[in-house]
């Protein structure tokens, strides 16, 4: 079947080998493709992606509006975060934290294990020790 110009099908297209396509494809209703589909340069969707799924992304993922998560976050590599980081739940790091700048605590903090201040300890308002304090070095009270 050798076609020179627009073409118009009524009816259902079945191919059963492999097809090309020289030009774009625009179609107007649901698509449905029962195998891989591979692409070859770049992509654009124009609305909302759902996958139903597992999803593998093997490079980077660039993301330009708000993402939202409705499971669990695994990172298997370094993050960083280039702004806040605002946590409305319960936080676990299961090793060592580093802050670089000031740490702000709004509610208690509680130290399960020894800590070590490297700096000045500033406490503003009623302080209470339940053990011994052990000083080393000059030391002053003011009542």
């Amino acid at each position: 079947l050798d076609v020179s110009g627009s073409s118009s099908l009524k009816a259902t297209l079945g191919v059963d080998g492999t097809t090309t396509l020289g030009s774009s494809v625009t179609a107007a209703g649901h698509v449905l493709l029962q195998s891989t589909l591979q692409v070859v340069g770049s992509t654009w969707l124009r609305s909302e992606a759902t996958v139903a799924g597992a999803t593998q992304l093997l490079s980077t993922a660039s993301v330009q509006g708000k993402t939202m998560l409705a499971s669990e976050l695994d990172v298997q590599g370094h993050a960083m975060l280039h702004s806040t980081l605002s946590v409305s739940g319960w936080t676990y790091l299961a090793s060592e934290a580093t802050v670089g700048g000031r740490a702000w605590v709004k509610g208690a903090l509680t130290v399960g294990g020894a800590s070590s201040l490297r700096s000045t300890l500033d406490v503003v308002g009623a302080t209470s020790l339940s053990s011994t304090l052990d000083v080393s070095g000059a030391t002053s009270l003011s009542s």
